[in-house]
């Protein structure tokens, strides 16, 4: 099982025009490696993307190699900026689009 983000914008510092492939059944050293590699809208992508494979996967092996590598991408939110990271669990998760608000939050948005 992989996941492959491709960029929304390339970054020519990061060389984020390439592909990422994260496999989650990798041990955990090699996945913080990858995912200290992503920028942070790169970590949303794992994020959602994770999350929608998820909702979907019935192997429970798959679902809790998923289940570790949302705790690694929360780690390494958490490790690159603890406000926004504190930020995520009020607003509900990680985004790209518009600024939330709390009642964004409330509503369920």
């Amino acid at each position: 099982m992989y996941f492959v983000w491709v960029p929304n914008e390339p970054d020519p510092y990061r060389g984020t025009d390439v592909r990422k492939i994260i496999d989650p059944s990798a041990d955990a050293a090699t996945l913080r490696a990858d995912l200290a590699d992503l920028t942070y809208d790169g970590l949303v992508s794992a994020w959602h993307s994770s999350d929608h494979r998820l909702e979907t996967e019935s192997d429970v092996r798959r679902r809790c190699a998923l289940v570790t590598l949302r705790g690694l991408i929360l780690d390494e939110l958490e490790r690159r900026s603890t406000w926004r990271y504190r930020r995520w669990l009020r607003l509900g998760g990680p985004t790209r689009t518009r600024a939330r608000g709390p009642a964004d939050a409330e509503q369920g948005r």
